[in-house]
């Protein structure tokens, strides 16, 4: 479900990407709104999933019926 929602955001950031890219904005500026935008949303996700790897590891180290 998590990639689910991963993908739907990511196909609306591009999305969204892409319409800037189409409209009538001069590029130089859609080129420093996009390189703005996808750093932001690169500082946001990464450590999202980074953190999400984690938790993860933690968990199965954690569980007892893991353990044999």
């Amino acid at each position: 479900m998590q990639r689910l929602w991963l993908i739907i955001l990511l196909t609306f950031i591009i999305g969204g990407h892409i319409a800037m890219w189409t409209s009538d904005m001069p590029r130089d500026l859609a080129l420093r709104l996009t390189l703005i935008n996808a750093a932001g949303w690169g500082v946001i996700l990464i450590p999202a999933w980074l953190v999400s790897k984690w938790a993860a590891a933690h968990q199965r180290r954690s569980d007892p019926q893991s353990r044999t």
